[in-house]
């Protein structure tokens, strides 16, 4: 069997920035918490987090003799360190300014374990995690000392701050775990001390509580994940973000730590840059343009029905008049009902 310390060798030499193992054995107090945090309501209408099976706290369910989870951590900070709002323009939550994490990362991590099963002897059964699996991924990020779970939710490292991607390899390689040598070192202290940045400067409250945060209230679910009309009272707290937003990050003080990613793939010269043109966005008439625009982005995500109708309300938030003829057109002849909506909300803004 190759020594743990050369398996983590191999993913720095890859180009991964952190790397930690934990042991498989799912923690009871993960499964009460995600719990008691659906049935508060908090995961708004995002289905999938509720789903029964798989458990998310059971790597079990996505690996049956699964020994060791694999936490790799990639730093995607691009240097910026705040992004002011920009007239005629609406921002873009960091993560997606350079090309798709799921495909980076994933492609990235096929090339580790082809190294990983060149090095080992015995079968290497295992799974590979980008977001694409129901998983607790920051829970075993921390068991295994990647970092701690601040106040704003996200995992930060010590190290980098929280403008990290968290993936995952579950194996049935049993690995020696990082998480004695984590408890021994755990205080009782909060890490995030009495700081409270995040949850003040939230525009919508959407940080009820320390670590808990309610997707109902949080504008990168309304921008991102939500596909239907955004209610009219949460409009104006949009403010000017198009796609996602990261002031409960931009305000920590642990961003401080944040370095320039060397993932050439997550820089702004690679994707669709921290800034979206309104008018621009206001002009995409089809979802195949749309696609074509947006190849290769995490803002395929929201869809061209999702990212248009966000520009409408920055539109209306800004009071960017030069944006008043394409609204006028989209509410009469846009085929969907829910731009039209936007639209004509957008215009009696004005």
């Amino acid at each position: 069997m190759l020594p743990t310390k050369e398996i983590k060798k191999l993913a720095y030499q890859i180009g991964f920035d952190l790397v930690s193992i934990s042991s498989a054995n799912p923690d009871p107090l993960d499964e009460e918490r995600y719990k008691s945090w659906v049935e508060q309501g908090h995961a708004a209408e995002l289905s999938y987090m509720s789903r029964v099976i798989p458990r998310r706290w059971m790597p079990q369910d996505l690996l049956v003799d699964v020994k060791s989870v694999i936490t790799f951590g990639v730093n995607f900070f691009s240097g910026a360190k705040k992004m002011e709002p920009r007239f005629g323009f609406g921002r873009v939550a960091r993560y997606a300014w350079g090309k798709d994490y799921h495909i980076v990362l994933k492609k990235r991590l096929e090339a580790w374990v082809k190294l990983l099963q060149e090095n080992i002897m015995g079968e290497l059964h295992y799974k590979i995690l980008v977001d694409s699996s129901p998983f607790l991924e920051r829970s075993f990020a921390r068991r295994g000392g990647l970092g701690f779970v601040g106040k704003n939710t996200l995992l930060i490292s010590r190290k980098l701050g929280s403008f990290i991607f968290l993936c995952e390899v579950l194996t049935n390689l049993e690995l020696e775990s990082d998480e004695i040598k984590v408890l021994s070192s755990i205080s009782t202290k909060d890490e995030c001390g009495s700081c409270k940045e995040c949850l003040v400067e939230c525009p919508t409250g959407a940080l009820v509580n320390s670590r808990n945060l309610d997707a109902r209230k949080c504008i990168s679910y309304w921008t991102i994940e939500y596909r239907g009309e955004i209610p009219e009272n949460f409009r104006p707290s949009i403010g000017d973000w198009i796609f996602g937003c990261d002031i409960c990050q931009d305000v920590c003080p642990y961003t401080g730590l944040s370095k320039e990613t060397q993932w050439k793939e997550f820089l702004p010269e690679s994707g669709a840059s921290p800034y979206l043109s309104l008018l621009e966005v206001l002009q995409i008439e089809s979802e195949e343009k749309f696609k074509k625009r947006f190849e290769g982005s995490p803002i395929l995500r929201a869809k061209r029905s999702g990212l248009v109708r966000n520009s409408c309300i920055v539109s209306a938030n800004q009071k960017f008049k030069e944006a008043v003829p394409y609204l006028e057109k989209i509410a009469k002849e846009d085929p969907d009902p829910m731009l039209q909506t936007h639209a004509l909300w957008a215009l009696n803004q004005f």
